[in-house]
Protein backbone atom coordinates (compact mmCIF):
# COMPACT_ATOMS: atom_id res chain seq x y z
CA UNK A 1 0.00 0.00 0.00
CA UNK A 2 0.97 3.68 -0.57
CA UNK A 3 2.58 5.38 2.61
CA UNK A 4 0.64 9.06 1.39
CA UNK A 5 -2.50 9.36 3.12
CA UNK A 6 -3.80 13.13 1.77
CA UNK A 7 -4.34 12.37 -2.44
CA UNK A 8 -3.53 15.29 -3.82
CA UNK A 9 -6.18 15.58 -6.23
CA UNK A 10 -9.78 15.83 -4.93
CA UNK A 11 -12.20 14.65 -7.58
CA UNK A 12 -16.05 14.67 -7.95
CA UNK A 13 -18.27 13.08 -10.42
CA UNK A 14 -20.98 14.30 -11.96
CA UNK A 15 -23.45 11.77 -12.40
CA UNK A 16 -23.44 8.82 -10.08
CA UNK A 17 -25.10 5.89 -12.53
CA UNK A 18 -23.36 2.94 -13.98
CA UNK A 19 -20.06 4.61 -15.00
CA UNK A 20 -20.06 6.65 -12.41
CA UNK A 21 -19.89 4.12 -9.81
CA UNK A 22 -17.24 2.74 -12.16
CA UNK A 23 -15.18 5.11 -11.76
CA UNK A 24 -15.20 5.60 -8.17
CA UNK A 25 -14.85 2.26 -7.48
CA UNK A 26 -11.79 1.98 -9.92
CA UNK A 27 -9.78 4.53 -8.05
CA UNK A 28 -10.45 3.98 -5.29
CA UNK A 29 -8.86 0.11 -5.82
CA UNK A 30 -5.54 2.17 -6.97
CA UNK A 31 -3.33 2.63 -4.18
CA UNK A 32 -0.94 4.10 -6.24
CA UNK A 33 -3.10 7.11 -8.21
CA UNK A 34 -3.17 9.94 -5.88
CA UNK A 35 -6.80 10.90 -6.73
CA UNK A 36 -9.44 11.00 -4.15
CA UNK A 37 -13.39 10.48 -4.86
CA UNK A 38 -14.84 12.66 -2.75
CA UNK A 39 -18.36 13.43 -4.14
CA UNK A 40 -21.13 13.56 -6.46
CA UNK A 41 -23.86 15.23 -8.07
CA UNK A 42 -27.25 13.44 -9.52
CA UNK A 43 -30.70 14.33 -10.43
CA UNK A 44 -31.80 11.27 -9.34
CA UNK A 45 -32.84 10.39 -5.30
CA UNK A 46 -31.84 6.94 -5.76
CA UNK A 47 -28.37 7.70 -7.00
CA UNK A 48 -27.82 9.87 -4.38
CA UNK A 49 -28.80 7.31 -1.75
CA UNK A 50 -26.35 4.82 -3.27
CA UNK A 51 -23.62 8.10 -2.97
CA UNK A 52 -24.11 8.45 0.77
CA UNK A 53 -24.03 4.75 1.22
CA UNK A 54 -20.56 4.84 -0.43
CA UNK A 55 -19.21 7.71 1.66
CA UNK A 56 -19.93 10.21 -0.56
CA UNK A 57 -20.80 13.88 -0.55
CA UNK A 58 -23.53 14.69 -2.07
CA UNK A 59 -24.00 18.22 -3.68
CA UNK A 60 -27.09 19.82 -4.34
CA UNK A 61 -26.34 21.26 -7.76
CA UNK A 62 -23.26 21.00 -10.54
CA UNK A 63 -22.95 24.55 -9.53
CA UNK A 64 -22.26 24.03 -5.81
CA UNK A 65 -19.67 21.28 -7.05
CA UNK A 66 -18.08 24.19 -9.30
CA UNK A 67 -18.01 26.47 -6.74
CA UNK A 68 -16.18 24.06 -4.38
CA UNK A 69 -12.03 25.06 -4.08
CA UNK A 70 -11.17 21.61 -2.69
CA UNK A 71 -12.06 19.96 -6.16
CA UNK A 72 -9.66 20.05 -9.28
CA UNK A 73 -11.40 17.22 -11.19
CA UNK A 74 -14.64 16.66 -12.58
CA UNK A 75 -15.61 13.88 -14.02
CA UNK A 76 -19.06 14.01 -16.04
CA UNK A 77 -20.59 10.46 -16.26
CA UNK A 78 -24.26 11.83 -17.55
CA UNK A 79 -26.22 11.11 -20.92
CA UNK A 80 -24.43 12.30 -24.14
CA UNK A 81 -26.34 15.18 -24.41
CA UNK A 82 -25.11 17.35 -21.43
CA UNK A 83 -21.41 16.44 -22.06
CA UNK A 84 -20.81 19.78 -23.76
CA UNK A 85 -22.51 22.17 -20.85
CA UNK A 86 -20.61 20.58 -18.16
CA UNK A 87 -17.52 20.69 -19.82
CA UNK A 88 -17.34 23.79 -20.41
CA UNK A 89 -18.46 25.31 -17.20
CA UNK A 90 -15.79 23.16 -15.45
CA UNK A 91 -13.21 24.16 -17.64
CA UNK A 92 -14.17 27.59 -16.83
CA UNK A 93 -14.71 27.26 -13.09
CA UNK A 94 -10.64 25.98 -13.05
CA UNK A 95 -11.35 22.11 -13.04
CA UNK A 96 -9.74 19.66 -14.87
CA UNK A 97 -12.15 17.27 -16.67
CA UNK A 98 -12.59 13.65 -17.19
CA UNK A 99 -15.26 12.50 -19.59
CA UNK A 100 -17.16 9.64 -20.65
CA UNK A 101 -17.68 8.55 -23.98
CA UNK A 102 -18.96 9.67 -26.36
CA UNK A 103 -17.28 12.97 -26.01
CA UNK A 104 -20.07 14.76 -27.59
CA UNK A 105 -22.82 14.58 -29.63
CA UNK A 106 -20.72 16.25 -32.67
CA UNK A 107 -17.48 17.06 -33.89
CA UNK A 108 -18.37 20.76 -33.48
CA UNK A 109 -19.12 20.63 -29.76
CA UNK A 110 -16.03 18.84 -29.40
CA UNK A 111 -14.39 21.55 -31.42
CA UNK A 112 -15.30 23.98 -29.04
CA UNK A 113 -14.26 22.41 -25.45
CA UNK A 114 -10.75 21.33 -27.04
CA UNK A 115 -10.40 25.28 -27.39
CA UNK A 116 -12.02 26.17 -24.05
CA UNK A 117 -9.63 23.55 -22.37
CA UNK A 118 -6.87 25.08 -24.61
CA UNK A 119 -7.99 28.49 -23.19
CA UNK A 120 -7.87 27.73 -19.58
CA UNK A 121 -4.98 25.72 -19.44
CA UNK A 122 -6.61 22.71 -17.95
CA UNK A 123 -6.94 18.78 -19.41
CA UNK A 124 -9.84 17.08 -20.49
CA UNK A 125 -9.46 13.87 -21.91
CA UNK A 126 -12.61 11.40 -22.78
CA UNK A 127 -12.74 7.93 -21.44
CA UNK A 128 -12.29 5.77 -24.43
CA UNK A 129 -11.39 2.71 -22.60
CA UNK A 130 -11.97 0.17 -25.35
CA UNK A 131 -8.46 0.86 -26.53
CA UNK A 132 -7.11 -0.88 -23.82
CA UNK A 133 -9.53 -4.08 -24.74
CA UNK A 134 -7.32 -7.24 -25.04
CA UNK A 135 -8.64 -8.32 -28.50
CA UNK A 136 -7.86 -4.88 -30.04
CA UNK A 137 -4.31 -4.49 -28.82
CA UNK A 138 -3.76 -8.31 -30.01
CA UNK A 139 -5.12 -6.94 -33.42
CA UNK A 140 -2.57 -3.82 -33.12
CA UNK A 141 0.46 -6.31 -32.33
CA UNK A 142 -0.21 -8.45 -35.61
CA UNK A 143 -0.84 -5.21 -37.61
CA UNK A 144 2.29 -2.66 -36.12
CA UNK A 145 4.54 -5.87 -36.32
CA UNK A 146 3.55 -7.60 -39.61
CA UNK A 147 2.90 -11.22 -37.92
CA UNK A 148 1.29 -12.33 -40.88
CA UNK A 149 2.92 -9.84 -43.31
CA UNK A 150 1.46 -6.50 -44.15
CA UNK A 151 -2.62 -6.57 -43.11
CA UNK A 152 -4.61 -5.20 -46.00
CA UNK A 153 -8.09 -5.26 -44.52
CA UNK A 154 -9.55 -5.81 -41.38
CA UNK A 155 -13.75 -6.71 -40.23
CA UNK A 156 -14.24 -4.97 -36.86
CA UNK A 157 -17.71 -6.61 -35.09
CA UNK A 158 -19.65 -5.99 -32.34
CA UNK A 159 -22.63 -8.13 -32.33
CA UNK A 160 -25.20 -8.60 -29.54
CA UNK A 161 -29.25 -9.70 -29.69
CA UNK A 162 -30.73 -7.23 -26.84
CA UNK A 163 -31.50 -4.31 -28.75
CA UNK A 164 -30.67 -0.85 -27.20
CA UNK A 165 -31.30 -0.17 -23.54
CA UNK A 166 -34.29 1.09 -22.38
CA UNK A 167 -33.73 4.49 -21.57
CA UNK A 168 -32.38 7.76 -22.90
CA UNK A 169 -30.20 5.77 -25.46
CA UNK A 170 -33.17 5.28 -26.99
CA UNK A 171 -33.46 8.99 -27.67
CA UNK A 172 -31.85 10.72 -30.46
CA UNK A 173 -32.55 14.17 -28.43
CA UNK A 174 -29.83 12.45 -25.62
CA UNK A 175 -27.46 11.13 -28.51
CA UNK A 176 -29.03 8.05 -28.33
CA UNK A 177 -28.55 5.03 -30.81
CA UNK A 178 -25.21 2.87 -31.90
CA UNK A 179 -23.31 5.12 -33.57
CA UNK A 180 -22.43 7.18 -30.51
CA UNK A 181 -22.39 3.55 -28.36
CA UNK A 182 -20.10 1.36 -30.12
CA UNK A 183 -19.31 3.24 -32.62
CA UNK A 184 -16.94 5.92 -30.87
CA UNK A 185 -15.32 2.86 -29.60
CA UNK A 186 -14.85 0.40 -33.16
CA UNK A 187 -13.85 3.77 -35.18
CA UNK A 188 -11.57 5.10 -32.49
CA UNK A 189 -9.19 2.09 -32.20
CA UNK A 190 -8.86 1.42 -35.88
CA UNK A 191 -7.90 5.52 -36.24
CA UNK A 192 -5.63 4.79 -33.35
CA UNK A 193 -4.48 1.70 -35.19
CA UNK A 194 -3.79 2.74 -38.71
CA UNK A 195 -1.56 5.92 -39.33
CA UNK A 196 -3.25 7.43 -42.27
CA UNK A 197 -5.97 10.00 -43.61
CA UNK A 198 -9.20 7.99 -44.18
CA UNK A 199 -10.60 9.05 -47.51
CA UNK A 200 -13.45 6.77 -48.23
CA UNK A 201 -16.65 5.93 -46.00
CA UNK A 202 -19.33 4.30 -47.18
CA UNK A 203 -22.19 3.63 -44.25
CA UNK A 204 -25.65 1.77 -43.61
CA UNK A 205 -27.48 2.44 -40.47
CA UNK A 206 -29.69 -0.35 -39.41
CA UNK A 207 -33.10 0.81 -37.59
CA UNK A 208 -34.74 -2.72 -38.02
CA UNK A 209 -35.95 -2.48 -34.20
CA UNK A 210 -38.14 0.91 -35.15
CA UNK A 211 -36.49 2.92 -32.54
CA UNK A 212 -35.53 6.93 -33.96
CA UNK A 213 -32.37 5.72 -33.51
CA UNK A 214 -29.89 3.35 -35.02
CA UNK A 215 -29.59 -0.18 -33.77
CA UNK A 216 -26.27 -0.67 -35.88
CA UNK A 217 -24.25 0.17 -38.55
CA UNK A 218 -22.24 -1.10 -40.98
CA UNK A 219 -19.14 1.12 -42.22
CA UNK A 220 -16.44 0.59 -45.09
CA UNK A 221 -13.41 2.53 -44.44
CA UNK A 222 -10.32 3.45 -47.29
CA UNK A 223 -7.58 4.88 -46.19
CA UNK A 224 -4.88 6.84 -48.17
CA UNK A 225 -2.10 3.83 -47.59
CA UNK A 226 -4.50 1.76 -49.53
CA UNK A 227 -5.77 -0.10 -46.47
CA UNK A 228 -9.37 -1.32 -46.25
CA UNK A 229 -11.35 -2.06 -42.91
CA UNK A 230 -15.19 -2.72 -42.36
CA UNK A 231 -16.80 -2.26 -38.65
CA UNK A 232 -20.08 -3.59 -38.09
CA UNK A 233 -22.52 -3.57 -35.03
CA UNK A 234 -25.49 -4.80 -34.49
CA UNK A 235 -27.84 -5.33 -31.42
CA UNK A 236 -30.31 -7.54 -33.36
CA UNK A 237 -27.55 -10.92 -33.95
CA UNK A 238 -29.03 -14.22 -32.84
CA UNK A 239 -25.59 -15.56 -33.94
CA UNK A 240 -22.33 -13.58 -33.62
CA UNK A 241 -19.31 -13.52 -35.90
CA UNK A 242 -16.67 -12.82 -35.19
CA UNK A 243 -15.17 -9.98 -33.38
CA UNK A 244 -11.81 -9.46 -35.40
CA UNK A 245 -10.43 -10.64 -38.93
CA UNK A 246 -8.25 -9.80 -40.63
CA UNK A 247 -5.92 -10.89 -43.47
CA UNK A 248 -2.82 -9.96 -45.62
CA UNK A 249 -1.35 -11.44 -48.92
CA UNK A 250 0.43 -13.93 -46.78
CA UNK A 251 -1.95 -14.65 -43.67
CA UNK A 252 -4.77 -14.03 -41.98
CA UNK A 253 -5.85 -14.10 -38.16
CA UNK A 254 -9.28 -14.28 -36.49
CA UNK A 255 -10.39 -13.25 -32.85
CA UNK A 256 -13.71 -15.32 -31.95
CA UNK A 257 -15.19 -14.29 -29.06
CA UNK A 258 -14.72 -11.68 -25.71
CA UNK A 259 -12.92 -14.51 -24.34
CA UNK A 260 -9.75 -14.17 -26.88
CA UNK A 261 -10.62 -17.99 -28.53
CA UNK A 262 -8.60 -17.35 -31.97
CA UNK A 263 -5.39 -18.12 -34.31
CA UNK A 264 -3.17 -17.02 -36.81
CA UNK A 265 -2.90 -19.12 -40.38
CA UNK A 266 -0.12 -17.91 -42.43
CA UNK A 267 2.35 -18.94 -44.87
CA UNK A 268 6.10 -20.22 -44.20
CA UNK A 269 7.75 -19.60 -47.95
CA UNK A 270 7.99 -23.35 -48.76
CA UNK A 271 7.23 -24.41 -51.73
CA UNK A 272 3.90 -25.65 -52.65
CA UNK A 273 2.40 -28.44 -55.42
CA UNK A 274 -0.22 -26.91 -57.69
CA UNK A 275 -3.41 -27.47 -56.39
CA UNK A 276 -5.68 -30.25 -57.22
CA UNK A 277 -9.13 -29.17 -57.91
CA UNK A 278 -11.89 -30.05 -55.35
CA UNK A 279 -15.74 -30.55 -55.76
CA UNK A 280 -17.68 -27.59 -54.20
CA UNK A 281 -20.99 -27.26 -54.48
CA UNK A 282 -22.17 -28.67 -57.54
CA UNK A 283 -18.44 -27.51 -59.59
CA UNK A 284 -14.85 -28.15 -59.14
CA UNK A 285 -12.36 -25.30 -58.29
CA UNK A 286 -8.92 -24.80 -57.84
CA UNK A 287 -8.81 -21.56 -56.85
CA UNK A 288 -10.61 -21.69 -53.87
CA UNK A 289 -9.48 -25.21 -52.94
CA UNK A 290 -8.51 -25.74 -49.58
CA UNK A 291 -4.79 -25.56 -47.69
CA UNK A 292 -3.80 -29.19 -46.38
CA UNK A 293 -2.99 -27.84 -42.83
CA UNK A 294 -1.99 -31.18 -41.37
CA UNK A 295 1.39 -31.59 -43.46
CA UNK A 296 2.34 -34.15 -41.01
CA UNK A 297 0.53 -36.77 -42.81
CA UNK A 298 2.35 -35.66 -46.17
CA UNK A 299 6.04 -35.90 -44.48
CA UNK A 300 6.65 -32.34 -44.80
CA UNK A 301 9.68 -31.03 -43.52
CA UNK A 302 8.56 -27.25 -44.05
CA UNK A 303 4.83 -27.31 -44.32
CA UNK A 304 4.24 -24.29 -46.29
CA UNK A 305 0.80 -22.74 -44.12
CA UNK A 306 1.40 -22.87 -40.25
CA UNK A 307 -1.64 -22.47 -37.42
CA UNK A 308 -0.45 -20.67 -34.26
CA UNK A 309 -1.66 -19.33 -31.45
CA UNK A 310 -2.26 -15.07 -30.93
CA UNK A 311 0.65 -13.37 -29.32
CA UNK A 312 -0.16 -12.02 -25.59
CA UNK A 313 -0.51 -8.69 -24.76
CA UNK A 314 0.35 -6.98 -21.33
CA UNK A 315 -2.20 -4.02 -21.07
CA UNK A 316 -4.29 -2.80 -18.00
CA UNK A 317 -7.21 0.06 -18.65
CA UNK A 318 -6.19 1.22 -15.24
CA UNK A 319 -3.28 3.41 -17.29
CA UNK A 320 -6.27 5.62 -18.42
CA UNK A 321 -6.16 7.08 -14.61
CA UNK A 322 -2.39 6.61 -14.16
CA UNK A 323 -2.61 8.84 -17.14
CA UNK A 324 -4.47 11.28 -15.93
CA UNK A 325 -2.76 11.96 -12.71
CA UNK A 326 0.45 12.58 -14.89
CA UNK A 327 -1.07 15.51 -16.73
CA UNK A 328 -2.58 16.84 -14.57
CA UNK A 329 0.78 16.92 -12.37
CA UNK A 330 2.22 18.32 -15.83
CA UNK A 331 4.36 14.96 -16.27
CA UNK A 332 2.50 13.27 -19.02
CA UNK A 333 0.70 14.03 -22.17
CA UNK A 334 -2.80 12.79 -22.52
CA UNK A 335 -3.01 9.19 -24.06
CA UNK A 336 -6.01 10.50 -25.61
CA UNK A 337 -5.77 13.84 -27.36
CA UNK A 338 -8.70 16.19 -27.75
CA UNK A 339 -7.64 15.46 -31.72
CA UNK A 340 -8.02 12.08 -31.32
CA UNK A 341 -11.45 12.17 -30.64
CA UNK A 342 -12.65 15.02 -32.90
CA UNK A 343 -11.07 13.10 -35.72
CA UNK A 344 -13.15 9.81 -34.81
CA UNK A 345 -16.39 12.40 -34.11
CA UNK A 346 -15.39 13.37 -37.93
CA UNK A 347 -15.49 10.16 -39.41
CA UNK A 348 -18.76 8.84 -37.45
CA UNK A 349 -20.35 11.93 -38.62
CA UNK A 350 -19.28 10.73 -42.77
CA UNK A 351 -20.75 7.39 -41.89
CA UNK A 352 -24.59 9.11 -41.13
CA UNK A 353 -24.12 11.33 -43.79
CA UNK A 354 -23.25 8.50 -46.22
CA UNK A 355 -26.24 6.51 -44.78
CA UNK A 356 -28.63 9.09 -45.39
CA UNK A 357 -26.83 9.67 -49.19
CA UNK A 358 -26.25 6.65 -50.38
CA UNK A 359 -22.87 8.07 -51.33
CA UNK A 360 -19.35 7.53 -50.73
CA UNK A 361 -17.82 10.30 -48.03
CA UNK A 362 -14.52 11.64 -47.76
CA UNK A 363 -13.45 13.03 -45.00
CA UNK A 364 -10.23 13.59 -44.73
CA UNK A 365 -9.11 13.44 -48.68
CA UNK A 366 -6.32 15.87 -49.29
Amino acid sequence: MSEQTAPAHKLAVIGYGTQGVYHTRNLRALDDVAIDVVGIYDTDPRANEDAEADGLHVYASAEEVLADEAIDIVFICTPNDSHHDYAVSALRAGKHVLCEKPAMMNAAEMREVAAVAEETGKLFMVHQNRRWDPDFNVIKKIYDEQLIGAPTYLEQRIHGSRGIPGDWRQLPEHGGGMILDWGVHTVDRLLTMVDSPVVDVYGELSFALGHEVDDGFRAHLTFADGFRAMVDVSTTSFLPEAKFWMQSATGTVVIEDWEMNGRMVRRTGAEEDDATPVQAGVGLTKTMAPRILDYKALASTTPPVEVLPLPEVDVDVMDFYRNARDVVDGVAEPVITNESVIRCLTVLEAIVESSRTHEVIHPEQA
